[in-house]
C-alpha cells in the first residue's frame, strides 16, 4: 500500500511538474552604450534552484517562446536566441541611454488537463520581463506589452524598494495575489491594491523574482483541443 502510493505522489509531482514552473530572465541590470549585452532566459522553479535542460522533455514543451527587447521610445526589436544546456542565451547592443524592457511572451504551450486532480483544462500563457538600465535616464518604468494577458510594470524610484503595478488587459488587476521568490526556497505572498499596486522592500543583495497570475473563466478552443479557461502568468526579476 505505501509502494502504491509513493508512486502516485511520484507521478502527481511529475504531472504538475510543468504549472508549477515558469519562465524567468538573468541579465546584467546596467548595460553599456555600444556594447554587446546578454540575456538568459531559464524555465523551471527560481526558488527552488530548478532550471530544466533545454533538451529535455519539459523545456521542449515551452520552447516556443519569443523574446524582444523594447527601448525607452517604444521601439520593439526580436532577438534569437540559442539553446544551451539549462538555458536559452541572446545578446542585444543598445544603442542610445534609457531603460530596456527584455519581454519574453510563450502563448502557443499546450493545452493542459487536470481534471483528475480538481484544477480543470486549462491553456497556460506565459509572459516574462526584465531591465537593463543604459547611461543616466530619470525614467525606469517598463513597459506594458502584454494587452491580451497579464503584466507587470516596473514603476520602481528607488533600488530599496520595490513598486510594481499588476494588469490584466491592460487594466489594473486588484486583490491578485502575487509572489515574492528569493533562492533557497524562500517566498512571501503580497496582493495588490485596487490600483493593482504592490511595493516590498529589497533588503537582501541578491535576485527577486515575481510571479503574477489569473484565472480567465472563458471557454475556447487552441490548436483543435478544447479548454475550460486560461491560466495567465507573468514574472517579473529585478536582477
Amino acid at each position: 500500500m505505501k509502494k502504491i502510493t509513493g508512486l502516485v505522489l511520484l507521478l502527481l509531482l511529475c504531472t504538475t511538474k510543468t504549472f508549477a514552473h515558469f519562465f524567468w530572465i538573468e541579465t546584467n541590470p546596467n548595460g553599456t552604450l555600444n556594447q554587446e549585452h546578454e540575456i538568459r532566459i531559464y524555465f523551471g522553479e527560481f526558488a527552488s534552484g530548478v532550471a530544466e535542460k533545454t533538451d529535455g522533455e519539459v523545456f521542449q514543451n515551452a520552447q516556443h517562446f519569443t523574446l524582444w527587447v523594447v527601448d525607452q521610445q517604444g521601439n520593439k526589436t526580436k532577438l534569437e536566441t540559442k539553446a544551451k544546456s539549462a538555458y536559452h542565451v541572446a545578446n542585444f547592443t543598445p544603442k542610445s541611454e534609457g531603460t530596456y524592457s527584455i519581454v519574453l511572451d510563450n502563448k502557443k504551450y499546450k493545452v493542459l488537463d487536470y481534471t483528475q486532480y480538481d484544477y480543470g483544462i486549462f491553456r497556460p500563457q506565459y509572459h516574462s520581463v526584465a531591465k537593463v538600465e543604459v547611461g543616466k535616464n530619470t525614467t525606469h518604468k517598463t513597459v506594458a506589452i502584454n494587452p491580451e494577458s497579464i503584466a507587470i510594470v516596473d514603476l520602481s524610484t528607488t533600488s530599496e524598494q520595490a513598486k510594481l503595478q499588476i494588469l490584466f488587459k491592460d487594466k489594473p488587476l486588484a486583490e491578485a495575489e502575487v509572489t515574492v521568490f528569493i533562492k533557497e526556497d524562500w517566498s512571501k505572498k503580497v496582493k495588490t491594491d485596487k490600483n493593482g499596486m504592490i511595493t516590498f522592500s529589497l533588503p537582501f543583495k541578491t535576485r527577486y523574482v515575481i510571479e503574477a497570475t489569473h484565472e480567465d473563466k472563458k471557454p475556447g478552443t487552441y490548436d483543435n483541443v478544447a479548454y475550460q479557461f486560461t491560466w495567465h502568468c507573468a514574472v517579473y526579476t529585478i536582477n
